[in-house]
């Protein structure tokens, strides 16, 4: 049986819901900056694989160009870019704390504008089908953290409920 939070920590429940611009801005944040940063360090890593430790920065400049990044990265990194979709949305929802689905569909507006605005390679297809992949993460993560709203807000099952065994 689940004992009741300490007195300096208030109980969850009791919050009040956080604004709409706040779980909007919290769930960009952990979409696009983590995303980001994933990017970030798994193309710092493959560089590091790739050049050479005696090449110049022109030489190892052009054997990044002239060699594309391996299949298995690259859906290592849409795996990992996907899960931080996810977990964008399920933060979105847990600020919100009602309303999630529209405030998740904000969510998906914005990180949309900023997708295509962020991604150098212009509207093509493939930057539409990972924009849709975006808004799908989002919407699934805002899925999953709405059903935990309700599971927190429900009432807890009486001892008398309880099956005996």
């Amino acid at each position: 049986m689940p004992s009741p939070p300490p007195p300096d920590r208030p109980n969850r429940l009791s919050e009040l819901p956080g604004s709409p611009l706040r779980a909007v801005l919290t769930g960009v944040a952990i979409d696009i900056c983590g995303s980001r940063v994933i990017n970030i360090v798994a193309v710092t890593i493959y560089a590091m694989q790739l050049v050479a430790p005696g090449m110049t920065d022109a030489q190892a400049a052009e054997l990044l160009q002239k060699t594309p990044p391996s299949f298995s990265l690259l859906l290592v990194l849409t795996v990992l870019g996907m899960l931080m979709s996810v977990a964008g949305g399920y933060a979105c929802a847990r600020v919100a704390l009602r309303d999630e689905w529209r405030t998740g569909a904000m969510l998906a507006a914005v990180a949309v504008v900023f997708g295509l605005l962020i991604d150098d390679a212009g509207v093509s297809d493939l930057a539409l089908l990972y924009v849709l992949c975006d808004v799908a993460g989002l919407l699934l993560g805002v899925k999953y953290g709405a059903a935990r709203n309700r599971r927190l807000e429900a009432p807890a099952p009486s001892p008398a409920d309880a099956s005996a065994p």
